[in-house]
Order: C-alpha cells, then sequence, then structure tokens
C-alpha cells in the first residue's frame, strides 16, 4: 500500500517556514548567549554587560508569554 504525499496549504507551509527558522534563530540565541562574558573569565563583567543581559531576558520573557498567550 502506497502512501501519498499529503498536500499542504499554503498556511501550513508558511508555518513550517516560520517554525524551522523560529528553531534555527534560537539555536543562534543560545550561541550568542554561550559566548557572553563569564565570570573570571577572560573579559571582566561590568554593569554594561549586565544591563544588556537583562534586556535579552526581559525580551525572552515577553515573547514566551505572547507564545503563551500570558501577555499583558
Amino acid at each position: 500500500m502506497a502512501l501519498e504525499k499529503q498536500k499542504l496549504t499554503a498556511a501550513e507551509d508558511a508555518f513550517l517556514e516560520a517554525h524551522c527558522e523560529a528553531l534555527d534563530l534560537l539555536k543562534g540565541i543560545h550561541l550568542a548567549l554561550y559566548d557572553l562574558p563569564a565570570p573570571c573569565g577572560e573579559v571582566p563583567i561590568n554593569w554594561v554587560h549586565v544591563g544588556s543581559l537583562n534586556e535579552v531576558v526581559n525580551r525572552l520573557k515577553a515573547t514566551l508569554a505572547f507564545l503563551n498567550g500570558t501577555e499583558e
């Protein structure tokens, strides 16, 4: 019994494309966060690093709230 390939609607195809792009962006975010200065590392951490990382945290929280439907 041969399986027929199901044709995706334009919306489904667009969703899959956006989903893959979002996953690729998450990989990039992970790598960028991993490359940030670390305590006792080569680059001394200063308040600019703290503020920048807190901004990233706030944006990630907002993104998660949007995805969960809990944003205000």
